[in-house]
């Protein structure tokens, strides 16, 4: 999880789930009247107003922090944005019967080449390629695994491998084919199921942020139930202040980043979790068994887009830090963070690329804030 410090006193808390999917917790209202924005005095020198936008999107709390000289034209360009991520959202939805990706898989091993559309090709090119980058550790077909693994959480029960076999037959990335020339994609496994809950909202976020940039608002910070994509910083701030939360629920953070023009998501199970028969299971899935991992880890990344970031943080969580920060290591601009359990105490993990990016620091919050 995530601790974005936005003002002082303020702290704003998210925690990822799936796309469309029931919030994790009670919350505003999802309908764009329950929206909310106010803006703040003008920031002395600079006759800059702070302005928040708060909402619901995605089934997940949204929040947008942003800075502009006329408060009025800053809150339409943030309804702009929170408009431009539900229409995201009829594309990506696992829940909404009528979105593009519903459609999508109802053609599922009919040997169709379905035309897509810019959004839906844009993410699942993306996502294959962090597929492949990944051997596999991000996954968009996991989805027939996925609702399996739900059912098991739910009753606390594994089910029967037939279950597993029968899942696994409709699973795997290079189950995708898609034609560049014609912007098609063909799911070519009956049964297949694609889900985006590991990567959709990192790519709204990012979205986001372009709306708010086209309307000359650029100084803006856009959080997403976790997912967090960076625009230029504050006024007289070198970045954006984000708390890396400890793995101990009740501890407060003591870890602190300066980000700007970047996305950073988190992946772990620390509050998501399943005992059965005495094993812990995360409701983070390994495409490798189906199963949660058991591995209790909280996985943070930096990456250039928040699209970027979300996927990555899911295939650090599944991969771990010895098969997963090598791959971190050998992308531009993107680093990773991995606070893991062993032994009964936290192991930290950081790649190379992570103390220049993160501009990591360990400061009381109250310094901390912008």
């Amino acid at each position: 999880m995530l601790l974005l410090l936005l003002s002082a006193g303020t702290v704003a808390r998210g925690e990822s789930g799936g796309v469309g999917a029931p919030p994790l917790k009670a919350e505003a209202a999802a309908s764009p009247a329950a929206a909310r924005s106010r803006a703040d005095d003008p920031l002395p020198g600079d006759g800059l107003q702070r302005v928040v936008w708060e909402g619901e999107e995605m089934a997940a709390p949204l929040r947008i922090v942003c800075y502009h000289a006329s408060a009025e034209h800053a809150t339409a360009a943030c309804r702009q944005a929170a408009s431009r991520i539900r229409e995201l959202n009829a594309v990506f939805s696992d829940y909404q019967e009528d979105s593009e990706v519903r459609r999508l898989c109802e053609t599922a091993g009919r040997r169709l080449a379905v035309p897509v559309s810019p959004d839906l090709w844009e993410l699942l090119s993306l996502s294959l390629e962090i597929s492949r980058q990944s051997g596999g550790a991000f996954d968009v077909t996991l989805g027939p695994l996925i609702r399996l693994w739900r059912r098991a959480r739910t009753l606390r029960e594994l089910p029967p491998a037939w279950r597993f076999e029968e899942a696994r037959r409709a699973v795997g990335f290079d189950k995708l084919r898609l034609d560049a020339d014609g912007r098609t994609v063909e799911l070519t496994a009956p049964g297949m199921r694609l889900d985006f809950g590991a990567i959709a909202k990192g790519y709204a976020v990012d979205a986001a942020l372009q709306v708010l940039r086209e309307n000359g608002v650029p100084r803006a910070l856009v959080d997403l139930g976790g997912d967090i994509g960076l625009g230029d910083p504050p006024p007289g701030r070198e970045g954006w202040i984000v708390a890396v939360a400890p793995p101990e629920p009740d501890r407060p953070p003591s870890l602190f980043t300066c980000l700007r023009n970047c996305g950073t998501a988190t992946s772990g199970d620390r509050y998501r979790f399943v005992i059965i028969e005495g094993v812990r299971y995360s409701h983070i899935l390994d495409p490798k068994t189906g199963l949660g991992i058991t591995t209790p880890r909280e996985v943070m990344v930096i990456a250039p887009t928040g699209a970027a970031a979300d996927a990555w943080a899911t295939a650090i969580s599944v991969l771990g830090p010895e098969a997963g920060l090598p791959l971190i290591d050998a992308l531009a601009d993107t680093a990773a963070l991995i606070l893991q359990s062993e032994d009964g105490k936290t192991a930290v993990y950081r790649s190379r690329r992570w103390p220049a990016l993160a501009g990591e620091s360990r400061v009381p919050a109250a310094e901390a804030t912008p």
